[in-house]
């Protein structure tokens, strides 16, 4: 069985290696230990600038999601719980 995206598209090896990337730094930040970005980011130069660059943008991405949250969404789009 191979790993499909979200379009039914194969996954290449470095989308596989930057989704671990992005999980082990999920997880370190979590367990609120040190994030190791560096060592991320030359984990993911292994697989050229675009990997590096692609890891940058999700990393960023998801710290800008942790900081706003739902505190930033308008009424509309807010989850209700």
């Amino acid at each position: 069985m191979s790993d499909l995206g979200p379009e039914g598209t194969e996954l290449s090896e470095q989308d596989l290696a930057i989704a671990a990337l992005v999980g082990r730094y999920i997880e370190r930040r979590e367990r609120h230990e040190t994030a190791c970005v560096h060592d991320l980011l030359v984990a993911a130069a292994e697989f050229g600038d675009t990997a590096v660059d692609v890891l940058r943008i999700v990393l960023a991405t998801y710290e800008a999601m942790r900081l706003y949250g739902d505190a930033h969404a308008t009424p509309a789009t807010k989850r209700e719980g």
